[in-house]
């Protein structure tokens, strides 16, 4: 078969853009609304630069950032490395976590549902005839509503 057009693409690979338009379109009333408007659409670089802000834009950007993390994570596993959930899980607990595999994975749930049930009342104090959580119960919480999602984003 003969060649009628030869293409290089090397140049094109290998080109640095210098200008790419960019549109950020911005609604709402108030100040803090139009900031709201940008950080529900911002770039994941924005995110991370906005994390550190004070009030409902600092809230907006963490919950968004936390968003990605979940994505990220859910997506990792559903790929068989279970390392970013394993991280995320030692980070909240401030225990060593280990997932061999699938079938370890799949037993999360019941791992903490144990540890739930280990806790001294119930995983409740009482203070002032109120009960309310302990920190270890709305940890393992934090823990199970994280491996929940996790699963059901990777399972499908």
């Amino acid at each position: 078969m003969n060649n009628i057009a030869q293409f290089n693409s090397t140049d094109y690979n290998n080109a640095i853009v210098e200008f790419s338009p960019v549109c950020v379109t911005v609604h709402g009333e108030t100040a803090t609304e139009k900031r709201l408007s940008v950080i529900s659409q911002a770039s994941s670089q924005a995110l991370d630069f906005m994390v550190n802000a004070t009030g409902k834009v600092g809230q907006m950007a963490r919950a968004n950032k936390s968003k990605e993390g979940l994505e990220g994570i859910a997506r990792q596993a559903q790929n068989g490395n279970f390392k970013p959930l394993a991280d995320a899980i030692a980070a909240l607990t401030g225990a060593s976590i280990s997932i061999r595999n699938k079938a370890a994975f799949m037993a999360l749930p019941d791992r903490f549902e144990d540890a739930k049930l280990d806790l001294k009342n119930g995983g409740y104090t009482f203070k002032d005839g109120v009960e309310k959580p302990s920190a270890k119960l709305r940890i393992i919480e934090q823990c199970l509503a994280l491996i929940n999602a996790v699963q059901s984003v990777s399972s499908i």
